[in-house]
C-alpha cells in the first residue's frame, strides 16, 4: 500500500468518525416517522402536482427553480421501467445516451451537444457526471447499471459547476432512491417477456423497530441475445444476452425530529454478451490526399485482402460482405462475454440546529470489469496470407531470389534461395480485431455541507473531497493488411515490378498483439458557496443567486506496457489543475404560476492524460492535456397555466467553450501508419433551445413531452499538418462535426386512466414517440475517413405500456402490465468505430422490439 493509500484511508476514517459524531450530537426521542409520500395523481387530483427537486441542495419547487432540470417521477419511473441512466435517453430535451461497444455498464451520455468520452480510460474524466444519493460516480464505463427503490431521477442541464463540482460541463443526472419506511411494506413483481426474457424484482421494509428502519430489494433480470451468432449454438450466449443480479441494503435512524443517519449498500453483477459490431465499410487502399493541407490517414487494402480469404465457417462468407443494412445473423469469432461487477457504500448524516443544517455524505465505490474478448469486425473466423519479414520473399521464382546477394553465397549457403522459394507464405486464422480487457476502480468521495434559511436568504456552503485509483489491462490484437507490392516497388529499384508480377500473395496481414497496463490516481478537494437572496421576502417576486466554487485537482498515471513488449523503463506522468467556477442567477415571479429566470455559469473538467498517447520524445514522461472550461448564458420560463392544468418550461442558451479537449491527428514515420494524440485545440459554442410541457385534458387523458435544438459551431480546431515536430497548426473547424450529439430530440406521449369496479382498481396505458436526429460518432474525416457514411440513423422509437392496477388481492393490491419496447421494430444502426488506417468501419444496431407482461403485488 503506497504512503499515499494510507494517510487517505486514515482520513477516510476521520470522516466517518466525525459523520457519525456529528449526528449523535443531538439526543434522541421518540422514533421519527416520516412516510415517503407518493405524489398525488395529476388526472384524479384535477391539476398538475407539484414537483420536489433539490438541484440546488435544498428542496424547491421544480417550477421556482432557475435551471433547466427535468424530474422523473417514481410513478414515471415504475411505468416506464427505468433502471439506469441509458433509460433516460430522449425523455429530456437535448439528453441522449448511446450504448456500450465493449461493457455492459458502460454509456456516452450527451447533454446540450456535450459528450461523455467514448474513450473509456481512466485518464480521461466525464463532461457529464452522474450521482447516485449525492455520490459522484467517476466512470463513464461503469455508469450504467441497475439503481434500485428509486424515488425519483432529475436532470440537470448546463454547467452545474458551483454545486456538484468539476466534469459537469454538459450537466448532471442524479438519482434519488426511496428512504426506508416506518411501516411493513412489500412489493413484488415478476415478468416475462419475448427473447426468453424474464425478470423478479423483491422491496421488503419490515417497518420500525426500536426507531431503526430498514429496507431490503434483489433484483433478477435475464434475457437470451436479439441477435444471432450462427457460430454459436446457445442462445444464451447470442450477441445481446445478459443476466443480471443487483441488490440493496437500506438503514435509517431517526435523530429526534431534527436528523438522521442513512447507510445504503449496493451491488450489481452483469454478465452478457454486447451487441454485435457489424461491418460496412472497407477500404480499397486508394492514395488519400491531404485536406485543408492536413496529411489525411491513409487506409489499408482491405476489400482486395478479403476477397481472397477462406472463412472457417463457410457461412461466415455471404455475412462478411460490407453493407448499411441490418443482419439479424452474423458471425463473431470471439466469445464476447463481459462481466461487470459494482458495488458501494453511502453513508449520509444529516441533523438541524435552529435554521442551520449540518450534511455529511460519504461514498465508497468499487467497479471491476473483465472482458473475455469482444469481436470488432464482424467478419467471424477466416485465414489468409500473414506478414512477416523472415517470409517476404516466400513462394518467389529463384531466379529472381539469385539477384538478393543476402540469400546466396557467400552470404548465405548454398540452395537457401531455391528453399525459400519452394516455402508457401505463411497463413494466419483470426479476425481483423478483436479486444479484450480487465479494468479495476476504487474511489472515495466525502462532502460535507452546511446550509441555512431566514426570511430573506437561503444559503450553503461546503466542502468535498475525491480520491479515485484506476487499472487497466488492454489487450488488442489487431490485424492490418500491407500492400507488399509498395515494399518491393519502393526498395528494390530495377527488380520491384519483377518482384510485384511475381508475389504470390500481394495482400498481406501485418498481425499485431499489443497491451496497454497502466495505473492512474486521482484526488480532488474543493471548496464552495451560494446563497440566494429574497430583496422583498420569500413572498417578494424578485430573488438573486450567487455562487462560486474553487477546485484543486492532482492526477498521476504510470504506464508499463504500450505495445507488444513491456517498457524497460515505466513511463510516468503528474499533473496538477486548479479552476474556480461560478453561478449568478436571477429569479422573477411575473405572475401567479409564471416565473422567469436568467442564469449565467461556468464549468470546468479538469485536465488529465490519455493513456494510449506517446511519452514526450526523448523521455519516459507522459504529456497531460489541460482542463476544458465553458462559460454558459441562459433564459427561461417556467409557467402553470389553466388553473395547473397546464406546465410549460422553456430554455434558451448559449455556451462558450474553451480548452476543448479533442483528438488530434499525427503522421508516423512508418508508411501507412497513423496515430493520434489529445490536446487542448478548440474553440466551440453552443446555442439552443428547450420546451418541456405537460398538459391535463381531463379526468381520464394527459399529454406530456419535450423538445430540445442545439447547434454546434466550431470556431476553431487547431490540428498539426503533419507529425513533424514543430508543423504549422491549421484551422480544421469549418469540417468538424460534434460527436454523440443529435441536433434535434423530442418525445410525447399520451396516457389515460379509467376507474374499473368500485375501488382503486383502474387501467392506465401510455403510448410514448421519442426522436433523436442522427449523430456522428466523430469530428471529422482526416483521421475517421468513413465519418460520413459512418453517420447513425436518425431513431423513431414508439413504446407502449398497459395495465391494470390496483386489483385487491388479500390485504394488498396487484397489477398486470403489458409492454412494448421499439413498437415498429425500427432497426437503426446508433453507434459507429472508424478504424481509421487499419481500413475497415461499422457500428452496433439498436434492439429489435421487445415485449413483455409484468405481474406485481404490494401489501
Amino acid at each position: 500500500m503506497t504512503g499515499r493509500t494510507k494517510s487517505f484511508r486514515r482520513a477516510y476514517c476521520v470522516f466517518l468518525l466525525a459523520g457519525t459524531g456529528l449526528g449523535l450530537t443531538v439526543p434522541t426521542a421518540a422514533a421519527f416517522a416520516q412516510e415517503q409520500a407518493g405524489a398525488p395523481d395529476a388526472a384524479s387530483s384535477g391539476g398538475l402536482e407539484e414537483i420536489v427537486v433539490t438541484a440546488q441542495k435544498r428542496e424547491q419547487n421544480l417550477q421556482e427553480t432557475p435551471i433547466a432540470v427535468s424530474a422523473i417521477s417514481a410513478d414515471k419511473v415504475e411505468q416506464l421501467g427505468i433502471q439506469e441512466s441509458r433509460d433516460l435517453s430522449g425523455l429530456a430535451p437535448n439528453v441522449t445516451i448511446m450504448q456500450p461497444t465493449t461493457n455492459n455498464t458502460a454509456a456516452v451520455i450527451s447533454i446540450r451537444g456535450i459528450p461523455t468520452p467514448a474513450d473509456e480510460n481512466f485518464g480521461l474524466d466525464t463532461s457529464n457526471a452522474l450521482y447516485v444519493d449525492g455520490v459522484y460516480m467517476a466512470r463513464s464505463a461503469a455508469t450504467s447499471f441497475e439503481v434500485l427503490d428509486i424515488s425519483r431521477v432529475e436532470v440537470l442541464r448546463g454547467p452545474q459547476g458551483t454545486l456538484f463540482g468539476r466534469n459537469t460541463t454538459g450537466g448532471a443526472i442524479s438519482f434519488i432512491t426511496r428512504d426506508p419506511s416506518d411501516s411493513f411494506h412489500l412489493t413484488a413483481q415478476g415478468g416475462y417477456g419475448n427473447y426468453n426474457a424474464w425478470n423478479g424484482k423483491l422491496i421488503l421494509d419490515p417497518g420500525d423497530f426500536h426507531g431503526l428502519r430498514t429496507s431490503f430489494a434483489y433484483s433478477h433480470s435475464q434475457r437470451d441475445g436479439v441477435f444471432d451468432n450462427i457460430t454459436q449454438p446457445d442462445d444464451s450466449k447470442d450477441p445481446g444476452a445478459r443476466k443480471s443480479d443487483s441488490a440493496r441494503f437500506a438503514l435509517m435512524l431517526p435523530l429526534g425530529d431534527t436528523g438522521s443517519i442513512r447507510y445504503a449498500f449496493d451491488w450489481t453483477r452483469i454478465a452478457g454478451h454486447v451487441s454485435p459490431f457489424q461491418l460496412t465499410n472497407v477500404a480499397d487502399g486508394t492514395p488519400r490526399a491531404p485536406i485543408l493541407g492536413v496529411n489525411a490517414v491513409q487506409q489499408a487494402p482491405v476489400q482486395q485482402y478479403l476477397a481472397g480469404v477462406t472463412f472457417t465457417d463457410p457461412r461466415c462468407a455471404a455475412l462478411a460482405a460490407p453493407r448499411r443494412a441490418y443482419r439479424h445473423d452474423l458471425c463473431q469469432n470471439t466469445d464476447g462475454l463481459t462481466t461487470d461487477k459494482i458495488w458501494g457504500h453511502t453513508l449520509r448524516v444529516e441533523n438541524e440546529f435552529g435554521d442551520v443544517k449540518i450534511k455529511l455524505t460519504t461514498g465508497w465505490r468499487m467497479w471491476r470489469n473483465r472482458i473475455r474478448g469482444t469481436d470488432l469486425d464482424g467478419l467471424g473466423e477466416f485465414s489468409g496470407p500473414m506478414f512477416s519479414n523472415a517470409t517476404l520473399f516466400n513462394g518467389m521464382p529463384a531466379s529472381l531470389l539469385s539477384f538478393i546477394p543476402t540469400l546466396n553465397p557467400p552470404l548465405a549457403p548454398a540452395g537457401t534461395a531455391a528453399f525459400i522459394a519452394s516455402q508457401p507464405v505463411p497463413r494466419t486464422t483470426q479476425g481483423l480485431f478483436d479486444t479484450s480487457n480487465n479494468r479495476k476502480q476504487d474511489q472515495v468521495s466525502q462532502e460535507v455541507e452546511v446550509s441555512g434559511r431566514s426570511d430573506q436568504l437561503d444559503w450553503v456552503v461546503g466542502g468535498f473531497y475525491f480520491w479515485e485509483e484506476g487499472s487497466e489491462q488492454n489487450l488488442q490484437n489487431s490485424g492490418f493488411v500491407l500492400d507488399t507490392n509498395q515494399v518491393f516497388l519502393g526498395n528494390f529499384g530495377a527488380l520491384g515490378p519483377a518482384f510485384a508480377a511475381a508475389n504470390p500473395a500481394r495482400y498481406r496481414l501485418v498481425v499485431t498483439r499489443s497491451l496497454l497496463t497502466y495505473r492512474s490516481v486521482s484526488e480532488s478537494t474543493a471548496l464552495y458557496g451560494q446563497a440566494t437572496f429574497y430583496p422583498g421576502g420569500r413572498a417578494g417576486p424578485f430573488n438573486i443567486t450567487v455562487g462560486g466554487r474553487y477546485t484543486w485537482d492532482n492526477k498521476q498515471m504510470t504506464r508499463t506496457q504500450n505495445g507488444a513488449a513491456p517498457l524497460p523503463t515505466p513511463e510516468r506522468g503528474e499533473a496538477s489543475f486548479s479552476k474556480f467556477t461560478w453561478n449568478i442567477m436571477a429569479g422573477y415571479r411575473a405572475a401567479e404560476g409564471i416565473n422567469l429566470y436568467a442564469r449565467a455559469a461556468t464549468g470546468y473538467r479538469s485536465g488529465g492524460f490519455n493513456a494510449r498517447d506517446d511519452s514526450i520524445v526523448g523521455t519516459t514522461k507522459l504529456p497531460s492535456f489541460k482542463p476544458e472550461s465553458v462559460t454558459s448564458y441562459e433564459i427561461g420560463a417556467k409557467t402553470e397555466l389553466f388553473d395547473r392544468h397546464v406546465r410549460l418550461n422553456v430554455a434558451a442558451y448559449y455556451n462558450n467553450f474553451s480548452n476543448l479537449a479533442v483528438t488530434v491527428p499525427v503522421a508516423r514515420a512508418t508508411p501507412g501508419t497513423f496515430g493520434t494524440i489529445v490536446t487542448n485545440a478548440g474553440k466551440v459554442r453552443y446555442a439552443g433551445i428547450e420546451v418541456e410541457g405537460q398538459a391535463v385534458l381531463n379526468d381520464n387523458f394527459s399529454i406530456d413531452g419535450s423538445f430540445g435544438y442545439v447547434n454546434v459551431d466550431y470556431k476553431q480546431f487547431l490540428v498539426p499538418t503533419s507529425g513533424a515536430v514543430g508543423a504549422p497548426l491549421v484551422n480544421i473547424g469549418s469540417i468538424v462535426h460534434p460527436g454523440y450529439t443529435s441536433p434535434y430530440t423530442a418525445n410525447i406521449a399520451a396516457n389515460a386512466q379509467f376507474p374499473i369496479g368500485g375501488g382503486d382498481t383502474k387501467v392506465r396505458a401510455r403510448v410514448g414517440y421519442t426522436y433523436e436526429s442522427a449523430k456522428y460518432s466523430f469530428s471529422h474525416i482526416i483521421t475517421t475517413p468513413f465519418n460520413e457514411q459512418l453517420k447513425s440513423d436518425p431513431r423513431n422509437l414508439i413504446d407502449a405500456q398497459l395495465g391494470i392496477e390496483g386489483l385487491p388481492i388479500g390485504g394488498g393490491t396487484g397489477e398486470v402490465k403489458l409492454w412494448v419496447k421499439n413498437l415498429t421494430n425500427s432497426h437503426d444502426f446508433v453507434r459507429a468505430v472508424d478504424f481509421g488506417q487499419l481500413g475497415y468501419g461499422g457500428g452496433i444496431y439498436g434492439d429489435p422490439r421487445t415485449y413483455g407482461v409484468t405481474f406485481g403485488m404490494k401489501f
